[in-house]
């Protein structure tokens, strides 16, 4: 598996547009972009939620255990290890953990991934990114620019921005691993999709994917946003289209509503290639399953087929109790629980050695009355 990727990563990183990998998806796709949105949905599982905690709005592992804790080690076969947390300024003057650099350490080609995620989509005008591309009509949505660019001068953490954060993470590691094979790939879900984007585009106008002193050699930059919402403007494709080395191919599910948004036809737009899915055709899931929810997603991407039927591809050996992580979405006959994903005992649901979660069910069953 991991070495049938690793022949043709460059293809599935999107070198040729996904030329005939879309239609029908290339199994060795529906790997790689799985894999990537697990990695997505690691950083929603290691955020500490707890307000009274003196670690709340943090990763709640850290770096050399984060994989491990979030259930992304037994049985997988792609390696990596944080190297960077990345924190930004929240609307609230407080500095929050939404994502994370990371690096492969498989032997062979060195992958590193940028993560974002976040949650803020209040602010709908548009504002200018120049300070981005250098483009006086490339305009972005102004909360995302706001989140990714902000700093709060008086915190550990935001003192210089999330921008700042993953350019000098990146650079680092391109200037590193320079005479490796290297490849930059952004993912995120939601409103991180959006900043992805941002941040995938950012990366290859000013060169972070560039070794220091050597503006000739550019490696390549691949972005896989997840049910993202319009992140600029007509302009702000223009730019998009423009660059060189950047790749970038959005996942949809078709009753998703954050893709449409904002709703401003002829002023938002988006960039890239489009996979489109649709998981109300699952015989697996419950219908009123949310359509945005991560874990759906990947279901979907299992299961798409050319013929718009839904077939879970064998070989892949998709884990479906993961969608329970956070919904109540699974059919009730598979006897998953619902919502088990709370980072301390899992509602009995324990990892396997492939990988997989199974339901354990220990529960006592006093015996019935005697006759």
């Amino acid at each position: 598996m991991a070495s049938s990727i690793a022949s043709h990563w460059r293809e599935l990183s999107g070198e040729k547009n996904w030329k005939d990998l879309l239609h029908p998806l290339d199994l060795d796709l529906r790997r790689y972009l799985i894999h990537y949105l697990q990695r997505a949905g690691a950083a929603g599982d290691a955020f500490n939620g707890t307000k009274a905690s003196k670690g709340y709005a943090l990763s709640l592992f850290p770096p050399d255990e984060y994989f491990a804790r979030v259930g992304l080690e037994i049985g997988n076969p792609y390696r990596y290890k944080v190297t960077n947390f990345i924190f930004a300024a929240t609307d609230s003057d407080e500095a929050a953990y939404f994502g994370y650099v990371a690096v492969a350490i498989d032997e062979g080609k060195r992958g590193t991934i940028t993560r974002t995620e976040w949650l803020d989509d209040a602010k709908l005008f548009l504002t200018s990114a120049k300070e981005l591309f250098g483009n006086d009509f490339a305009h972005v949505h102004s909360g995302f620019l706001s989140i990714y660019t902000g700093t709060i001068p008086n915190s550990p953490y935001a003192k210089t921005s999330a921008r700042d954060q993953v350019r000098k993470a990146i650079q680092e590691l391109v200037d590193k691993y320079q005479h490796e094979e290297v490849s930059i790939t952004v993912t995120g879900h939601s409103l991180g999709a959006a900043l992805a984007t941002l941040n995938a585009m950012d990366i290859a106008a000013n060169g972070w994917n560039k070794p220091t002193g050597d503006s000739s050699k550019a490696f390549m930059v691949t972005a896989f946003p997840a049910a993202s919402p319009r992140v600029g403007n007509l302009f702000f494709k223009g730019v998009f289209d423009e660059l060189k080395d950047l790749y970038l191919l959005r996942i949809v599910n078709s009753t998703d509503p954050v893709p449409k948004v904002p709703f401003l036809p002829g002023i938002y737009t988006h960039v890239g290639e489009e996979l489109g899915i649709d998981t109300t055709k699952s015989p697996y899931l419950k219908s009123d399953i949310s359509p945005h929810n991560l874990e759906a997603y990947q279901h979907g991407i299992a299961g798409l087929q050319e013929n718009g039927e839904f077939k879970l591809e064998e070989e892949l050996d998709f884990d479906n109790p993961v969608i329970n992580k956070y919904s109540d979405g699974l059919l009730d006959k598979y006897k998953i629980p619902d919502n088990w994903w709370n980072k301390e005992n899992f509602k009995n649901m324990v990892q396997m050695d492939d990988g997989h979660w199974k339901f354990v069910d220990s529960a006592y069953v006093p015996d019935p009355p005697s006759a």
